[in-house]
């Protein structure tokens, strides 16, 4: 048998301890595992291990004893990291409310009541049972037929809020008429957590119709705003059971169920679907409505300021109580409020204490009361260590005295474009360590003492990493059992002066004050189901605040979705500028603090619209004049360059748009709506008009050149406007789909709410989409490449037949020569559109930092053609240039003589 046991620079073997050569006494903890403790009894850390059997051989300042052990952390000699700061808030205690009173209550005869109470009244000379629920009769003795329901509310969010919500419990008939018993549960889910609500619903007559089947139906408000929030419904199995026992658990929705269905609920309800039943449907009445289609007046007794369900159910605000809502709380009114920091105190139910309450606290405080300020950690990294991460875990380490540590794990969204994270700490802790997702370890954070309210601000670099133990220990070592090989632990940290932590397959080892190793164990693996509740689409994995009571769910995506549920993809739509620039802008942040990508869009934008608006005022200039529109070309230029102004204004509005409503500062909801639906929309039809109005002027000149004096210049200009309507009208139809299939969506992702111009087609209508794209680009161009070619070769042949002494060859060469302005022009503006057809059918990520620049370039560059009309087709033109020197000559002397 072979121990070893660690002495500050040797190891002495377990038989010079077991056989008393060596005058070192043991302590109780593991040298391997734990660091040294000096004291002036000269104790010395230990850890022994064995090669042949699980016994221990120790010694200490008496007998010969076996001790297992221990395998908790200590904190002692741990060190600060970083350094704690010399302005450290004024230490908070948190009162606790120790005193309990309990009351036993004696009653002689209490067998009269059979399940019931006595109770005495007139004198104590009567007697009377008070019976429960379930239970009636002059001495209980009679079961109710009722329903016995047991639930358990669950609410998962994303972000940090504090809900209040109200239960109503209903039972209903056929015709949804509620019964005279209902019950209403106030459900804070901050404090409610785990919660399992037990409750009664009699029938309404004893006994039960048998005709008449009954179910369960729930609805839940918010209790703060009084608005309504969801339903559920619940069916009873066994009609013909006098009792039947219904157990579930409902799920919260994160949002206000608004979704739209068939029935007709008339001008006082909305069809509602019920949360837990896809096709079953009813309507959710106004206040002083009922019955199935809501068109039932009825009265209401309620206070002013509470929401009528029904004649005989109020829901009252959350500073009232009593079944019409005119009893206030004697606690948390305004002027009465105990709850710090602007904290909401929700009292407690009426039926069970008048003067208790709960405080939610914001998210910098805690407390009983929210008096105490949370810890907060400012973290920065920079991207090469974090990459593309979207997130990162953080682990909390607690140790304590005399038991085994304890581990905090929570999920961190990385915001995008940000390099710091900041967290806010409520628990105590001595250790913080930040994983990314591939198993690397950082360590942030080492405290020997938890000081509360303090800030600390630390910084992410490489030498903070926590190294694998297999790239410390050479071959040998690494081949050694886990037992044999962990006692070489306390070497490593001597050995690399600059290591602040390493790991292996069991435990995480900090390098303490004297180098040695301080370790504990830790569990490397994380599951991402929710405990098989996860609402992440898309595979996006789910992960959760809390495994026994979690409150807070994290879905982190792929790459190419985004929202809270991974919902939402940009895969195909990345030239809309929602999925470029949309992340790149913060929410609640002035101009001069976003993005240089944000700062450099404004700056393009503003350029453009500048260039294009005089490139449209120009030709407009131009083409308005009576000989330029002898013939359909003009007209068709005409047109454009009107579109042309129209295309830099919608640019121009969609971009602030975008910036402002992401900045949260334009909130109008139904100007959102119109941008929304509409923008996006008359920007491409615009754009493709364009597009078909180039063609019609390369077309226009291939028939000039084939009727030659035979043209028709009045017939042109009449089919030039019967053409361009028609254009108008195509691109317009073919567009239709996109507005139908654009939705605003709101989206709290994590420490941020935004709203998202979102497009979302079934695969028929991406095909769909994808053809009229593709139609709108080739048609044009090939109307445009032909007609070039043809103009060439029209008049090679023409000229053929005039100068016979030079070959065809030569004619066309010489055509080309003259001509080849156009057929640049031409291919310049098809390669000018080209970025946009290509980036349609190329996948990319609005999430993309390193893709969002060549997204954003690709987006502007097809609004050029429309802004050179000026320069392609005016200034080559000398009838067309002759037109617009007289027109400034006209304005020149227009504003002398004025």
């Amino acid at each position: 048998m072979n121990y070893f046991l660690w002495n500050q620079t040797k190891c002495i073997t377990s038989e010079q301890i077991c056989l008393g050569q060596s005058s070192l006494p043991l302590a109780h903890e593991d040298v391997c595992l734990m660091q040294p403790k000096i004291s002036p009894a000269y104790e010395i850390s230990a850890f022994i291990t064995e090669s042949s059997d699980n016994r221990a051989c120790a010694l200490s300042s008496g007998p010969l004893f076996l001790r297992e052990p221990k395998r908790f952390l200590r904190t002692s000699r741990l060190s600060s990291f970083p350094p704690t700061s010399t302005i450290v808030s004024v230490e908070q205690t948190v009162q606790f409310d120790t005193n309990k009173n309990i009351f036993v209550h004696r009653y002689d005869k209490s067998w009269y009541c059979n399940r019931g109470i006595l109770i005495l009244f007139e004198n104590n000379q009567t007697i009377k049972c008070l019976c429960p629920p379930s239970y009636f009769g002059a001495y209980c003795q009679w079961q109710n037929q009722r329903i016995s329901l047991t639930f358990q509310l669950i609410y998962r969010t994303t972000t940090f809020v504090m809900p209040v919500y109200q239960v109503i419990i209903m039972l209903i008939d056929e015709q949804r008429q509620i019964t005279s018993y209902h019950e209403q549960i106030m459900y804070v889910p901050k404090r409610d957590c785990a919660t399992k609500f037990n409750i009664y619903l009699l029938y309404p007559h004893q006994p039960k119709h048998v005709s008449t089947n009954y179910s369960i139906h729930i609805d839940i408000f918010d209790k703060i705003t009084l608005k309504y929030w969801a339903s559920w419904h619940l069916s009873i199995p066994f009609q013909f059971l006098p009792v039947n026992r219904i157990a579930a658990q409902l799920f919260i929705p994160n949002i206000q169920q608004s979704e739209s269905c068939s029935l007709p609920c008339g001008n006082h309800g909305r069809c509602i679907r019920y949360i837990n039943k896809n096709f079953l449907y009813f309507c959710q009445c106004d206040q002083g409505y009922s019955g199935l289609l809501c068109d039932i007046e009825q009265n209401c007794s309620c206070s002013s300021d509470s929401f009528c369900h029904t004649s005989s159910i109020c829901i009252c605000p959350i500073n009232k109580y009593g079944p019409k809502c005119y009893l206030k709380h004697s606690i948390c009114q305004s002027s009465t409020n105990p709850c710090e920091n602007n904290g909401l105190c929700v009292p407690v139910d009426d039926r069970i204490d008048l003067n208790k309450f709960t405080c939610l606290c914001k998210e910098s405080f805690y407390g009983i009361k929210c008096e105490n300020t949370k810890n907060r950690i400012d973290i920065e990294f920079n991207e090469e260590i974090f990459g593309r991460a979207s997130a990162v875990f953080i682990h909390y380490i607690t140790a304590f005295e005399n038991s085994k540590h304890q581990r905090t794990t929570i999920l961190k969204k990385i915001k995008y474009d940000e390099n710091i994270i900041t967290l806010l700490v409520t628990q105590p802790f001595h250790i913080l360590i930040v994983e990314l997702f591939n198993q690397n370890y950082y360590l942030i954070v080492l405290r020997e003492k938890f000081i509360e309210s303090e800030h600390i601000q630390t910084k992410l670099t490489s030498k903070q990493r926590c190294v694998y133990i297999h790239k410390l220990l050479n071959t040998t070592f690494q081949f050694y059992s886990r037992l044999n090989r962990i006692k070489y632990y306390p070497l490593l940290c001597r050995q690399h002066q600059q290591l602040m932590c390493f790991y292996d397959e069991n435990y995480m080892c900090i390098c303490d004050l004297d180098r040695f190793s301080n370790c504990f164990t830790f569990d490397h693996s994380i599951t991402y189901d929710c405990q098989s509740y996860s609402g992440c689409k898309n595979d996006g994995q789910c992960f959760q605040d809390n495994i026994t009571c979690p409150s807070v769910s994290v879905c982190v995506c792929p790459d190419c979705y985004y929202g809270t549920k991974c919902q939402f993809s940009t895969r195909g739509f990345v030239l809309s500028l929602d999925y470029i620039l949309g992340y790149h802008i913060k929410p609640n942040v002035s101009f001069f603090r976003q993005p240089l990508i944000v700062k450099m869009s404004v700056a393009l934008t503003t350029v453009m619209f500048i260039f294009g608006s005089l490139n449209g005022i120009l030709s407009i200039a131009t083409f308005r004049m009576k000989k330029t529109r002898d013939v359909g070309c003009g007209f068709y230029l005409l047109v454009s360059s009107w579109i042309s102004i129209f295309i830099v204004i919608v640019m121009i509005i969609k971009f602030w748009q975008l910036v402002l409503s992401q900045m949260a500062v334009l909130t109008n909801r139904s100007l959102l709506i119109f941008n929304c639906l509409l923008l996006d929309m008359i920007l491409q039809v615009l754009l493709t008009s364009n597009d078909w109005l180039d063609g019609c002027v390369s077309a226009e000149r291939v028939f000039t050149v084939i009727k030659n004096v035979n043209f028709n210049k009045s017939k042109s200009k009449q089919i030039a406007k019967w053409i361009t309507l028609n254009i108008i009208l195509l691109t317009l139809i073919t567009h239709l789909h996109v507005p139908i299939h654009r939705h605003l969506i709101d989206d709290i992702d994590t420490d941020e709410q935004r709203t998202w111009c979102l497009i979302q087609y079934s695969s028929s209508i991406n095909i769909f989409n994808s053809f009229i794209t593709l139609f709108h680009f080739l048609i044009p161009f090939i109307i445009n490449l032909i007609s070039i070619l043809c103009i060439i070769i029209l008049i090679s042949r023409s000229h053929l037949t005039l100068h016979p002494r030079l070959t065809f060859k030569e004619h066309l060469h010489l055509q080309f020569k003259q001509h080849k302005h156009h057929l640049i022009a031409s291919c310049t503006l098809a390669l000018l559109v080209l970025p946009r057809l290509s980036m349609s059918f190329i996948g990319g990520c609005m999430k993309s930092p390193h893709n969002s620049w060549l997204y954003l370039f690709a987006y502007f560059i097809p609004f050029l053609p429309s802004m050179v009309t000026f320069i392609v087709f005016v200034l080559p033109s000398k009838t067309y240039r002759d037109e617009f020197n007289t027109t400034i000559k006209r304005i020149n002397r227009r504003l002398r003589t004025h």
